[in-house]
């Protein structure tokens, strides 16, 4: 029989009360889903309306959170003495809740409230234990059942991998299936994790052991599935304890692709789940990911405007150029990881795709590569996908269409004047002409002729010199990579970059109805050299319908920035126009970047490998008459779009606030050159 929260509600609560020192309501919830939105509050406790079929289910749960109170988790104090590890930590700023403190060293604030919460838990089960013999079985009973129907580790990719051995090391598993490549990174967690098990850890200790895991799921991609897999013995592992293999103020692994996949920890029914008070903030119901927002200098960003692509929730960073808005006067160490910032994949362990490649459908398409550390193409080497996104038919309002033009429908007009004065370069000369600018000699001979003859002559003796009409033709590919996901300062609500690039296309889009000039719209995002994507929002032959402003609307951040393969697909769709100028926009916020894209040749070789390919893949479309134009808001593009692209072929958005307003006049440049 399942226990039943209501019939002791009354008798919990006074064991809550008299093991905490607190007084605390016990409030039920229906739904596992709730949990997350919900986490326990400095005044509300909450469990589950029907416990688990384990004996003594609740007490277990209100001994273990009680305990959180009781043993110090929300009472951390940086400068008491630590007596089981090397002092890392900083000094405490009195000015600071030290749990706040705690949360600024990082640049993924959200990774590092997890992993102390974590480490929490591991330290506050293992002194229940001690300190409550009687619970024991129960509390060994609890973990066994809160250790069935996890996550599958080995279909995890590294770093939420990682953390998903952390968290059955905290529940008492003895050991785990984990990917081989791993093993060196499981051994050191579950040394330093381990440690916590000790009558002499606190709180301070849990803090002295997360700065140490974080670097080493920081130091991990999470992008990719490691094939190989052992088992791993929590109770054989063995790693330095002395720290020799921790370096402070290491880099953070920051691959594209990461942000999608960010590690959220399956959450633990028995358990709180990480809310405000684990981030050194008081409000109540205030989940996680809220609770970090709210430590930002500008406290009116609202973080209720959910991803509508349901993506796990990431971490929460809203960094540009290496500025983390979660914090001002950051201690230097731990660094915070750059937008951009590219590292090694594990791919000893990596399901390549091997040998040329083949499209079997209408909507597959194989283009080479460019292999400049061979430097030969490698031929049929990458697959194209276009599909079509989804249409949102009711976004919200500021992601939609007409709450873009709400917004910059302002510079509209001025646009379209631009686009209007912009005349193809060059006349025509129009003969045999009714009306004109001179005679057309070889037509008025023929009029002479015709009179003497008795013939009436034609009135079109004038040659008419014109204007070439307006024969444009232009593609705007939008960076789709995961890393659109990330939200931008000041913005309100927080935007993000995907959110602005879409602002930047309405507007243009609009404008380019006005002129005439025939456009296409077009999403790319890479997955491998198997699984380039690209997304057609509108085709260059296609009429502008509501279904193309809902597919605008429905674009989602998607993984990786695979540059080359969508710009050779994107330049063999403008040949195929009759347009006498074919221009092709790629609107991205980062470097080039997949996972397979020259690691054959080590990590040293990726981003000169991806940044070669991309320079031959635009080069290749100048060739055949079409007009590159990338335009990137990363701050550090400039570093290697200047080997990437001509220098009239780019140009760098300091802020990415500026993306709308400065597209339109980067289309005339592009336009004009």
């Amino acid at each position: 029989m399942r226990p039943q929260f209501e019939p002791a509600q009354q008798a919990l609560t006074l064991y809550f009360r008299a093991l905490s020192g607190r007084r605390c309501e016990l409030s039920p919830y229906a739904d596992d889903a709730d949990l997350w939105q919900h986490p326990d509050t400095a005044t509300t406790v909450r469990l589950p309306a029907t416990a688990p079929p384990v004996d003594r289910w609740y007490d277990v749960a209100l001994t273990h959170r009680a305990l959180h109170h009781a043993m110090g988790t929300f009472r951390l104090d940086l400068d008491r003495p630590e007596p089981l590890f090397r002092r890392i930590r900083p000094a405490a700023d009195r000015s600071l809740p030290a749990l706040e403190q705690f949360t600024r060293l990082f640049g993924r604030s959200a990774l590092a409230v997890e992993v102390y919460a974590v480490l929490e838990d591991l330290r506050i089960d293992a002194a229940a234990v001690r300190r409550f013999p009687g619970l024991a079985p129960a509390f060994r009973a609890v973990r066994r059942e809160a250790l069935e129907n996890r996550p599958d580790l080995t279909l995890l990719p590294p770093r939420a991998a990682i953390a998903e051995a952390l968290v059955r090391l905290s529940l008492g598993a003895r050991d785990v299936m984990a990917p081989s490549a791993l093993a060196d990174s499981l051994a050191r967690v579950t040394v330093v994790a381990r440690a916590l098990e000790s009558p002499a850890a606190g709180a301070e200790s849990s803090v002295e052991a997360a700065i140490r895991i974080y670097q080493v799921l920081a130091g991990l991609p999470n992008v990719g599935v490691q094939r190989s897999v052992r088992p791993f013995s929590f109770a054989e592992a063995e790693s330095d304890r002395d720290d020799s293999w921790f370096r402070l103020g290491e880099k953070e692994i920051r691959l594209e692709g990461d942000e999608k996949f960010d590690v959220r920890f399956h959450p633990v029914r028995y358990r709180d789940v990480p809310g405000p008070r684990y981030a050194g903030q008081q409000a109540s119901g205030m989940p996680l990911q809220e609770a970090i927002l709210r430590m930002t200098p500008d406290e009116a960003v609202d973080s209720s405007d959910e991803d509508t692509d349901g993506m796990v929730e990431r971490s929460i960073q809203a960094e540009r150029g290496g500025v983390d808005v979660t914090a001002t006067d950051r201690p230097d160490t731990p660094p915070e990881p750059l937008p951009h910032d590219h590292g090694p994949d594990l791919d000893d362990d990596h399901d390549h795709v091997h040998g040329h490649l083949h499209a079997h459908g209408r909507d597959e398409f194989v283009y080479p590569e460019w292999d400049s550390v061979a430097g030969h193409y490698l031929n049929d080497w990458t697959l194209v996908r276009q599909r079509r996104p989804a249409a949102q038919t009711r976004p919200a309002y500021d992601r939609s269409h007409r709450g873009a033009l709400a917004r910059h429908g302002h510079l509209l007009p001025g646009l379209v004047a631009q686009l209007s004065r912009v005349r193809p370069a060059g006349r025509d000369f129009v003969r045999r002409s009714r009306h004109g600018d001179d005679l057309d000699l070889d037509a008025c001979i023929d009029a002479l002729i015709d009179l003497r003859t008795g013939v009436e002559p034609s009135d079109r003796v004038f040659v008419s010199v014109q204007d070439r009409r307006r024969d444009v033709a232009v593609a705007v590919a939008i960076d789709l990579s995961s890393s659109t996901a990330e939200r931008l300062p000041g913005t309100v609500p927080a935007k993000r970059i995907l959110d602005l690039q879409r602002d930047a296309v309405s507007l243009l889009l609009e404008a380019l109805d006005l002129v005439g000039d025939v456009y296409g719209i077009y999403g790319f995002s890479g997955g491998g050299r198997d699984d380039v994507r690209v997304s057609v929002v509108k085709g260059l032959d296609e009429r502008r319908t509501p279904a193309m402003i809902h597919r605008l609307a429905g674009l989602v951040p998607d993984h990786t920035t695979r540059m080359g393969p969508p710009i050779r697909h994107l330049t063999s769709l403008l040949r195929g126009s009759d347009a006498a100028t074919k221009i092709l926009l790629i609107v991205s916020d980062g470097r080039p970047y997949d996972l397979d894209y020259g690691q054959q040749y080590g990590d040293a070789a990726v981003l000169s490998y991806a940044v070669a390919d991309t320079a031959r893949a635009m080069r290749e479309a100048r060739q055949v008459g079409v007009r590159p134009y990338l335009v990137t808001i990363d701050p550090a593009g400039g570093d290697y779009l200047a080997g990437m692209c001509d220098p009239q072929e780019y140009h760098v958005i300091n802020n990415a606030l500026d993306l709308p307003g400065a597209l339109a006049s980067l289309y005339l440049v592009a336009r004009a050159a």
